[in-house]
């Protein structure tokens, strides 16, 4: 399970540390919710979990019913009617070419200020992220959020800020959909969502480290909360490598009995704030209203100040508040017993969850994934194969015709069948006139157009995924020119144009939220460290709130990141340094070379210790 101790710079420890003898049970109410919430996406759960099956070539697992009133699995009931269930798994290959269009199309985010003379703040910004893509590896991560997407309709990954791995720093996770609850949307944007939350499995030592606090006494009722849970008690039934455990997941208990369930939510609650407006600062903020006393009282202080310097106090520059109703998304941990381990508003300053996510394609408010499409297809090739299988198995081949009164003297009907089947064998007899020799028939399979349906699913196959042979890297036909082969994977990959642009939209509000949390976070050295000698003379010129609210003057946008494309940029600077328009330095700072690093570092020693030598006075 991944890391979920983010690190909280205004976590409230709750009333629990003043008073410790009891943990707070005043909650059950959203924790109910929140159960509703798990409960009411059961059927997505279950489809997924069909979707799976069968692009992993688990196609016979649906459950039929017999006329004798018995639920069996269509293999079990194959293999009852002496049948064996065969499967032609067309679905993996289908995931594999359009994770393989993914993987060609690798791109990476790019910062871009919409004041150019800003520039360089958005290539330090590009610079943080790219780093944050690079220790998080979200290459890979996000190949495989794909093959979920793919595989289940929707994606969920989760972003946050603590120390793991050795350091400190903006970590990434993918989170299973089997362990995430939501509200009901309708909005493809997700704007609506005002409650989400995760299941998550913890150990005792985690739980302690993660909501003790600091409190010994703390860490004691926690370990009486979870007294069930014992790390020293071997499992007896030791699962590894099976969907088994994620499968029948339960909302309190967890999936192993040494672990300890912790339920994560975030809800977006409602409170009553005073927005206020600073005349002699310009500020504009909001405080609870419990806090207007503290307002009136900075009022009147400002108006005593303005009447001891002989002013009216007509000019004294106050504080003005309104009433409002204010939107806030708060974080609640639960106990499976209802404990409220921990709580608070969100601690991020992009004001929101922690989550990104995708559903697809959300039209009144369904979930339909792209492996969905053509199980049916999938499910009548199984069907036609084992069929023509049967036929086959069932139609006379080979069979040998040995009249009785041909059967030599001293041989017995079993040693002419062995005999028959020896590749050398020899079968003496003397034929009797009249009487038929011997023959041996092999009757083809009975032709009921089998092998044109299964051709035709076939075609329809790729018709309705959109995933033709072309885009498979399949060999064309004899004959079929070049630019009619690329046109069809040109069409191929405009069928799955909408399926990539979701799945980039999906990256993008995750990037966007990275770097929210990286301006958040990341202190000045920290910038530049990761910056070094490209940008740190542009990067001293600014000042700290300059760097982490450019939330405005940003905007995040892919680049692709191939070797083709790499290969072309240094082609473009290599032409600017033949024609003199830049200089060496520049080349190898801007270009992607495997040896840059290494000759700039040469160029500068050799640059230093020349301007080194003109200035040592001669003796």
């Amino acid at each position: 399970m991944a890391n979920n101790s983010y690190k909280n710079p205004s976590m409230k420890q709750l009333d629990i540390l003043k008073t410790e003898n009891e943990i707070e049970r005043s909650h059950y109410p959203i924790l109910l919710q929140a159960q509703k919430a798990w409960e009411n996406i059961e059927h997505f759960r279950q489809k997924r979990k069909r979707n799976r099956d069968y692009t992993y070539g688990k196609q016979w697992n649906d459950l039929i019913k017999l006329p004798d009133g018995r639920v069996v699995s269509e293999e079990q009931y194959i293999r009852e009617q002496g049948k064996v269930p065969l499967k032609n798994n067309l679905i993996r290959q289908m995931v594999k070419a359009v994770l393989g269009q993914f993987r060609n199309n690798q791109t990476q985010p790019v910062c871009i200020a919409r004041d150019r003379q800003e520039q360089s703040l958005g290539e330090l910004m590009s610079t943080a992220v790219q780093y944050a893509y690079q220790h998080n590896r979200l290459q890979e991560l996000d190949s495989r959020t794909l093959e979920e997407f793919l595989i289940s309709g929707i994606c969920f990954q989760k972003i946050g800020y603590g120390h793991r791995r050795g350091k400190t720093d903006v970590w990434v996770d993918e989170i299973n959909p089997n362990r995430i609850f939501f509200n009901a949307m309708e909005d493809s944007r997700h704007w609506d969502c005002t409650l989400i939350g995760e299941l998550h499995d913890m150990s005792i030592a985690e739980v302690i480290s993660r909501f003790s606090f600091g409190s010994r006494a703390r860490a004691i009722q926690l370990r009486n909360i979870y007294s069930e849970a014992d790390n020293e008690t071997i499992r007896h039934n030791f699962e590894n490598l099976t969907a088994k455990a994620i499968d029948r997941l339960d909302f309190f208990m967890p999936a192993n009995q040494d672990m300890c369930r912790v339920i994560e939510i975030w809800k977006l609650e409602s409170r009553e704030v005073l927005n206020c407006h600073d005349f002699r600062s310009g500020e504009y903020y909001h405080i609870p209203v419990t806090g207007a006393e503290d307002i009136n009282k900075e009022n009147r202080k400002r108006v005593h100040e303005a009447r001891t310097s002989g002013q009216p106090e007509e000019t004294a520059q106050l504080i003005e508040t309104e009433w409002s109703i204010m939107q806030t998304w708060r974080y609640r941990f639960f106990s499976p017993l209802g404990d409220l381990l921990d709580e608070g508003e969100t601690p991020y300053w992009h004001g929101e969850h922690p989550y990104v996510f995708k559903l697809y394609p959300l039209i009144d408010g369904e979930v339909h994934a792209f492996v969905e499409d053509v199980i049916d297809q999938q499910r009548y090739i199984n069907r036609l194969i084992t069929m023509i299988d049967f036929i086959m198995g069932s139609s006379a081949k080979g069979v040998l015709l040995f009249p009785e009164d041909q059967i030599p003297d001293g041989m017995t009907i079993e040693d002419i069948a062995d005999e028959w089947t020896k590749y050398n064998g020899i079968i003496l007899f003397r034929p009797r006139p009249g009487s038929p020799m011997p023959q041996q028939i092999a009757v083809n399979a009975t032709q009921v157009g089998a092998y044109e349906m299964l051709s035709l699913q076939m075609r329809l196959f790729e018709d309705i995924s959109g995933v033709h042979g072309a885009i498979q890297g399949k060999a064309a036909q004899s004959g079929t020119p070049a630019s009619l082969y690329a046109q069809q994977i040109q069409y191929s990959s405009t069928n799955l144009l909408d399926l990539f642009e979701s799945f980039k939209t999906f990256r993008e509000d995750r990037d966007i939220k990275i770097m929210k949390t990286i301006q958040q976070f990341y202190s000045d050295n920290r910038y530049l460290n990761l910056a070094g000698n490209n940008y740190g003379k542009e990067i001293s010129t600014y000042t700290p709130e300059e760097v982490r609210n450019t939330e405005f003057d940003l905007s995040i946008a892919e680049t692709l990141s191939t070797p083709a494309l790499r290969m072309a940029s240094n082609e473009f600077l290599m032409e600017l340094f033949r024609s003199g328009k830049i200089s060496l330095e520049m080349l190898l700072q801007n270009g992607a070379f495997p040896f840059a690093d290494k000759l700039l570092q040469a160029i500068h020693q050799s640059q230093a210790e020349s301007t080194q030598q003109n200035t040592t006075p001669q003796i």
